[in-house]
């Protein structure tokens, strides 16, 4: 070991080489033996942090972000283990002079958003993006290094100083009143002497640490690029509780509404927004946003630009944190559909509609409307606007009329709120899902227009029930978040609370929900509401007796065919928690009259899966076969219909539903790789001189190119593993070529 290394118990690791140092810790680079590998160690000077954060980091899995391999501890020192990047960091190239082209700075930014998601789902904020902690690989792509520093603590304040111009207004503001004295050490809102992780296993009244070091008040980037490789920043993160951070009102449009506030309060998913924005608007102009966001030109004035990147980056730095785009999810899909935003294609897509469209019906009602003159003609320009949103809602073609209504305005949210409805009423929720999600980028324009705010908040409440209820993979935190947007744009409507309210208890934040019901009763939630609502706190406060009492409460008296729906549903949740199929059998058996119609297919799949709880396999059979023929082929019905037959020893009906499948399904690899456990099954049942596993062996080389040609690299499927195990076994006992 090399003096002034750090000494390393294991001996997985061998550290080769210091590449750096900074007011976070000590960056070395090493050699992994078990990964075979080069990897980075950096120690953490003060760290801090339970096994359930550092697991969250070592869960963050992107190709834009390091992989954060593990965590050391070694005579009180710890030590972060993470990916070694290959590259140099753009500060470096910004200092050269270096210039980049809008085609780079969107695909970066696609990049960047896409890792900022990735983080931002797991609750984990960078807090320091900036040039300095972005790696050039050599294939032209981005990586964001350092968020993994969320265990570092004692920086905070010198964090913000260090980032001036890319940090966001409200850090900024953080750091003015302490550079002026206004805060003393013990009263300044960031938190010294911590981790800065906010968890509920955590108290916020815990004692501070060790003096923070000087206050350096300096612009300059402490990373340490050595050679071509620039590593680890000295940038702290925080694991946010999302619960405890309330945004700003959405009415608050103005600069001064920043100043004033509650800093503790800090939306840091917010900040990372704007940092990765000034990042993006130095990248572009070659110049670098002022120390003062207040000082900040419009990027529009810095230089002629593309008019979409301009209005994703400017959008991103508001002043106002309720301004900018409400999510990295939102930002990511705007940045995708970067020329969306161009006022020449809207103006394009509008002109190709109106010529298939509207243009012969403009010319039949100028023809019968020419004496009235241009106000009449807008009076029937918006009625017929409005009859074509009726016809999204309620008409037989559904996308045609969205693509008219689309034609007419297309800087009207209507059309969008009456799709999301549209879909979310015919019971397609993955569809209704997937429609929002890719289109959050143009919607996210509404968001600061007054007449469309309620519109605007009525897509994020279908969007959370899409979540919520979601067949198969139910998302409750992220149902959560999306309702606590609908609640801020439409205030009114105790049913809204109601939903958040209920997301909350299912994300255990049982007290929170509490809180929110109060709220709902202000409002005048009605009786079968208010039982719906107890019910689900009973349930999350596991006092099942009380909770079912509840829900027997709403199927019973309830007139509404939703709320008895809701009341079915979360009865059923009970009896799985409790382990008790028998009573979901008994329960859901009378139900399909009761619901309404667009939930029947979910409410089916709960009792087939109750039945096969219970042992009863040839009625749960039945129903998933009767799901798999009705409506277009669902993945997850299919393949529980499949395993089932496979299970039961009926081959060749397994093997039919998974032909369908392959058809359906072609470029999906689960598909081959159960054709594999079918046919090796099937072999395996049959006498030893018998058995050809050529077909097994031709449904895994088709599984595994799949899997290669469709999933992430860091991405893996414990099945698929298996498989490989499965296969590795059939070539050591000879059943299949050991070359093939």
């Amino acid at each position: 070991m090399q003096a002034g290394f750090p000494v390393i118990s294991t001996p997985r690791y061998r550290i080769e080489q210091k590449l750096g140092e900074g007011g976070g810790g000590s960056v070395y680079k090493a050699w992994d033996s078990n990964l075979q590998k080069a990897v980075v160690i950096k120690t953490l000077f003060n760290a801090a942090g339970s096994g359930r954060e550092r697991d969250a980091l070592k869960n963050v899995k992107s190709e834009h972000l390091p992989q954060v391999y593990d965590f050391l501890s070694e005579n009180g020192q710890t030590y972060t283990v993470m990916e070694f990047i290959e590259g140099q960091s753009l500060d470096k190239l910004l200092e050269r002079g270096k210039k980049f082209t809008q085609t780079q700075i969107v695909k970066w930014y696609g990049q960047l958003s896409s890792a900022l998601f990735v983080l931002h789902a797991r609750n984990i904020c960078h807090r320091d993006i900036k040039p300095g902690n972005i790696m050039l690989l050599p294939n032209d792509d981005v990586c964001l290094i350092d968020f993994n520093a969320a265990l570092v603590a004692g920086n905070d304040v010198q964090l913000i100083s260090r980032s001036l111009g890319y940090c966001s207004p409200e850090q900024y503001e953080i750091y003015e009143k302490y550079r002026r004295g206004e805060y003393s050490r013990t009263s300044a809102p960031i938190r010294y002497g911590n981790s800065s992780v906010q968890t509920q296993a955590m108290d916020a009244t815990e004692p501070l640490g060790a003096e923070a070091t000087a206050l350096l008040d300096t612009a300059a980037t402490e990373l340490v690029d050595t050679d071509a490789t620039a590593l680890l920043d000295t940038a702290a993160t925080e694991l946010v509780d999302t619960d405890a951070t309330e945004l700003a009102d959405p009415d608050a449009q103005s600069p001064e509404s920043v100043h004033g506030v509650d800093n503790t309060a800090i939306d840091w998913k917010k900040s990372d927004i704007y940092s990765l924005g000034a990042t993006m608007y130095h990248l572009l102009s070659g110049v670098r946003p002022p120390r003062e966001p207040s000082q900040l030109k419009a990027l529009s004035k810095v230089g002629d630009f593309s008019e979409g990147l301009v209005y994703v980056i400017e959008q991103s730095m508001r002043f106002a944190p309720a301004e900018r785009f409400l999510s990295a999810a939102v930002l990511n899909d705007a940045v995708k559909n970067i020329y969306k935003h161009d006022t020449r294609w809207k103006v394009s897509q509008s002109k190709k509609i109106a010529a298939a469209v509207i243009l012969p019906l403009a010319f039949a009602l100028f023809a019968g409307t020419a004496l009235f003159g241009a106000r009449v003609m807008g009076q029937e320009k918006e009625e017929r606007f409005y009859a074509v949103v009726y016809d999204i809602e309620n008409g037989a073609d559904p996308r045609a009329a969205y693509d008219t209504a689309l034609g007419m305005f297309w800087d009207r949210i209507d059309p969008y709120r009456a799709m999301a409805e549209r879909l979310w009423n015919d019971g397609e929720i993955e569809t209704c899902r997937a429609y929002i999600e890719q289109n959050l980028g143009s919607i996210a324009e509404f968001q600061t227009v007054p007449d469309a705010q309620r519109a605007f908040g009525e897509i994020y409440y279908i969007l959370g029930n899409c979540y919520y209820y979601r067949p198969g993979d139910p998302d409750y935190n992220m149902a959560k978040g999306n309702f606590d947007i609908a609640v801020r744009f439409v205030k009114d409507d105790p049913v809204y609370y109601r939903d958040y309210a209920i997301s909350l208890t299912r994300t255990g934040n049982v007290r929170e929900a509490e809180r929110v019901l109060e709220k709902a009763q202000v409002l005048g939630l009605d009786p079968d509401s208010l039982n719906l609502l107890k019910g689900e706190i009973g349930f999350a406060k596991r006092e099942y007796g009380d909770a079912s009492d509840y829900f027997s409460k709403v199927i019973t008296l309830a007139t509404d065919d939703d709320m008895r729906y809701r009341a079915y549903h979360a009865s059923d949740e009970i009896y799985k928690a409790q382990g008790q199929p028998e009573r979901s059998v008994e329960l859901l058996s009378g139900a399909m009259e009761r619901i309404p119609q667009n939930r029947v297919p979910e409410i089916t799949e709960r009792l087939a899966d109750a039945y096969v709880k219970c042992g009863d396999y040839d009625r749960a059979i039945a129903l998933f076969e009767k799901l798999s023929e009705s409506g277009a082929p669902r993945f997850h019905i299919m393949q529980n219909l499949a395993i089932l037959l496979q299970n039961t020893g009926d081959f060749d009906r397994a093997a039919a539903v998974l032909k369908e499948m392959a058809d359906a399904f072609p470029a999906d690899y689960r598909v081959p790789m159960r054709q594999v456990y079918l046919e090796a099954d099937r072999q395996s049942k049959i006498p030893n001189e018998s058995r050809n596993y050529a077909l097994a062996k031709q449904y895994y080389d088709n599984a595994n190119q799949l899997y290669k040609d469709t999933v992430k690299p860091n991405d893996t499927d414990p099945e698929m593993q298996q498989l490989d195990y499965l296969i590795e076994q059939l070539r050591a006992n000879k059943w299949i070529d050991q070359e093939g």
